[in-house]
């Protein structure tokens, strides 16, 4: 098998070269993100080429046998769950090269399946199985959590600014003692957007800022990124949490991230319940590992961001905006 890295700005850029490289056959196993710039790590099967007149036959042998057991594969796919159509199997291949869990990606495929009847098409038969985890209404106090570089404070100023847009009071609160220039970077949004900004140290401060806040119509919450393996931050982070009962918990996760680590920034923050998700970095990757992931545990989508623009780059997480994340490399192959 060969396995190689390829760097790219952008993440189709990387999937082309991953593509020009590797062939249609390659598997994504991994996905990483950086300012700037996307590593896809990627794997072939990969024969090694006998010397001789005959190895240039020999290889398109090769290539067609791999042909017949990739279309052997989803026969059998197809007869473990039967009733599944061939529209059906354009959707799994999408999933599957965006690296989602094979049991969510099933499930999902299968949840789809159920609306295709009528003729609809993909598109919308998968926005129908994925508008079942519609988030609920919007609680006064939002708690924002989730890995560090994800993008929290972003996404906070993203949302007040539009919520100040609406006409709407705005008042922002800042937890995170451990980024050099936290506060002064929500301060700095704070007085662009004409929004008080209180800094809060611990759970007891938390407690009194919000009582200080009480005529606002909307109050965001943010708080020092925390990841896998980060004990202490994530045990400071419960703490806020609880002392923040009444608001709404939101995780902040970038699109970005590959399947492993999608799986892990789960583990690490399922004990604190987050109602509802924003997925950002769009403009990095298409997000299918943590959005499977998220549907799967019925965590909804709330928002989506693809850039740093404020508001701009922040939109509802409608279900036909989610299908055509899952469906990006479906896209991308069309327009190679």
């Amino acid at each position: 098998m060969k396995i190689n890295r390829y760097t790219a700005a952008t993440m189709q850029q990387a999937l082309a070269r991953v593509k020009a490289a590797l062939g249609p056959e390659a598997v994504i196993l991994e996905t990483a993100s950086a300012p700037g710039e996307v590593t896809v790590t990627a794997a072939v099967d990969q024969m090694p080429e006998p010397a001789g007149p005959a190895s240039g036959e020999l290889v398109g042998e090769v290539r067609q046998l791999l042909g017949v057991v990739r279309e052997l594969v989803e026969e059998h796919w197809r007869h473990e769950r039967p009733g599944l159509g061939r529209e059906l199997l354009p959707l799994r291949r999408a999933l599957v090269a965006q690296g989602v869990d094979g049991a969510i990606a099933a499930a999902l495929v299968q949840a789809t399946q159920a609306r295709l009847a009528g003729g609809a098409p993909l598109d919308a038969a998968l926005a129908g199985a994925l508008g079942e985890r519609s988030p609920g209404g919007a609680k006064r106090v939002r708690l924002f959590m989730g890995p560090p570089g994800d993008g929290k404070t972003t996404t906070i100023a993203k949302l007040a600014a539009q919520e100040r847009r609406a006409g709407r009071r705005v008042a922002l609160v800042g937890t995170d003692t451990y980024r050099v220039g936290a506060t002064a970077e929500l301060e700095t949004y704070g007085r662009a957007l004409g929004a008080p900004v209180h800094a809060a140290v611990g759970a007891r401060e938390l407690v009194q800022a919000l009582a200080r806040v009480a005529e606002a119509d909307v109050v965001l919450v943010d708080t020092a990124g925390a990841g896998p393996g980060q004990g202490p931050q994530l045990a400071e982070l419960a703490a806020l949490v609880e002392a923040a009962a009444a608001a709404a918990r939101t995780l902040v996760a970038s699109g970005a991230t590959g399947s492993s680590a999608a799986a892990r920034t789960w583990r690490a923050f399922a004990p604190l319940e987050p109602e509802a998700c924003v997925l950002t970095k769009l403009d990095l990757g298409p997000g299918g590992p943590m959005l499977g992931l998220l549907w799967q545990r019925g965590v909804p989508v709330s928002h989506v961001a693809a850039g740093r623009r404020i508001p701009d780059d922040l939109e509802p997480a409608t279900p036909d905006r989610l299908a055509r994340c899952l469906l990006a490399t479906l896209r991308e192959e069309d327009q190679a």
